[in-house]
């Protein structure tokens, strides 16, 4: 007779059904719309280049939405509003005191990179095949200060002092009016013969009228805003700050970045200035931004972390920052900021025409560009190399949670030894105590014998 086991499975073993087509393409999509929401700004940023080309008359100087007022001064003055609104003001006195923060900063800001950009230009003003209007640009580049909106985003998300750098970009826009026409004006156009014919018509003899147009477009759409954001922050600092982290408001002067990223296209669409550039021009700005944002990323990375052999060679001239600082610093020392710098170069040249100004601030545009991008790399990399220290911290701290176990088991295991040994201690005494009573009571009852063998034999010797 046949016995059946009961409960076993009997039925053969199902294959994997293949992924239906239906799955991969919700996870395909889904996949496309996690990357067009995290490169949020890169994808706008193409698309309105795009719609400037088709639809120039819109953002133009003079056009549907009069953007050198809409643009320039409101884009504007709501990017620096939301940062004077963002920015914490204990903070702000803190990182005041970090000297050698503000030294090296502004002075890659304005120093290191202008003399670098300068330079270059210098050397490729000799090529017939470079426009000259574009060599122009890039001295206007190197003379900017950092950025304000980018590098505050892209040092948040990479995990670094977000406090450092924002005290570093609103320093150096402050000093940014007065330092970079400076620069441009007199100091670099007149030291080339080819470069002189581009100096501003306000620069020319007492830079007063240049100064006044600079001051009134930073002052209304810079200066005053920040303040505003200031003052109303310490009003109501518990309702700002929850308005300013609920809304995202941080975003909100991102957008009026790729505004203005917008605005400039129109009007060199509009005006022609795009095509008047030959390719070897365009080549030219477009491999020199990139190798010189990368160039000073490094040289600023090795400034503030240097060998630790250097460090203990000389520990003042050689100080080695924390990583979170080294991060606010390799963003803030290479960046340029087009939401100061362009309408800080419009300022510059308000009597020139359209095209002038859309041809000088190409390199900007192109140089804020290429240094998202860059930054997007460095993103990925400073959250790297932060993370190898967190994987090492958290190693150390299991160890450590691992010896404390250890100890704490073979402190049981002592207590445990010593209760034992104690426990055995008492049995032999116990046991002891019992042979000695048995002893006892046998040598009495060894005496009672001998006793009563004497008596007997006392007895028989009498009868």
């Amino acid at each position: 007779m046949t016995s059946k086991s009961s409960g076993a499975d009997t039925s053969p073993a199902r294959s994997p059904q293949p992924a239906k087509p239906r799955n991969l393409a919700i996870r395909t999509f889904r996949s496309v719309l996690s990357f067009a929401i995290e490169q949020w700004f890169l994808l706008l940023l193409g698309l309105l280049i795009l719609l400037a080309y088709f639809f120039p008359i819109v953002g133009r100087r003079g056009g549907s939405i009069r953007s050198e007022y809409t643009v320039n001064y409101g884009g504007v003055a709501l990017i620096f509003l939301i940062s004077g609104l963002s920015l914490p003001f204990d903070k702000l006195l803190k990182h005041a005191k970090n000297l050698r923060l503000h030294l090296i900063v502004q002075t890659y800001s304005f120093l290191i990179t202008s003399s670098v950009f300068f330079g270059i230009a210098a050397a490729a003003s000799t090529n017939p095949y470079i426009e000259t209007s574009a060599l122009i640009g890039l001295i206007a580049v190197g003379c900017l200060p950092t950025t304000i909106a980018s590098n505050v985003t892209m040092t948040r998300e990479a995990g670094g002092d977000v406090a450092a750098t924002m005290v570093s970009v609103t320093i150096g826009n402050l000093l940014g009016p007065f330092i970079s026409p400076l620069l441009i004006a007199r100091l670099y156009l007149p030291a080339v013969g080819k470069f002189r014919e581009w100096i501003p018509a306000e620069a020319v003899g007492d830079l007063t009228p240049l100064y006044r147009n600079v001051m009134m477009q930073m002052g209304l759409s810079v200066y005053l805003p920040l303040v505003v954001g200031q003052v109303v922050r310490a009003l109501f600092t518990d309702f700002v700050q929850k308005v300013v982290t609920k809304y995202k408001l941080a975003k909100v002067g991102s957008v009026m970045l790729l505004l203005l990223v917008w605005s400039t296209f129109c009007n060199a669409f509009s005006s022609g200035s795009l095509s008047t550039l030959n390719t070897s021009t365009i080549v030219f700005i477009i491999f020199i931004n990139l190798l010189l944002c990368i160039g000073f990323t490094i040289l600023t990375f090795f400034t503030v972390r240097p060998p630790k052999a250097w460090n203990r060679w000389n520990g003042v001239l050689f100080k080695r920052v924390s990583k979170e600082e080294v991060i606010s610093y390799c963003f803030c020392c290479p960046a340029k900021t087009q939401a100061l710098g362009i309408p800080l170069l419009a300022s510059m040249y308000t009597s020139s025409s359209d095209a002038t100004r859309s041809l000088i601030q190409i390199p900007v545009v192109l140089y804020t560009v290429e240094q998202v991008f860059v930054g997007q790399f460095m993103i990925w990399w400073f959250k790297r190399w932060l993370a190898k220290d967190q994987a090492r911290l958290d190693a150390e701290a299991a160890m450590g949670r691992d010896a404390t176990d250890a100890r704490v088991e073979e402190k049981d295991g002592e207590e445990e030894s010593k209760g034992g040994i104690g426990g055995a201690d008492g049995t032999a005494g116990v046991a002891g105590t019992e042979g000695g009573l048995r002893r006892l009571g046998t040598g009495v009852k060894d005496e009672e014998a001998g006793s009563t063998f004497a008596t007997d034999h006392r007895r028989d010797t009498k009868g």
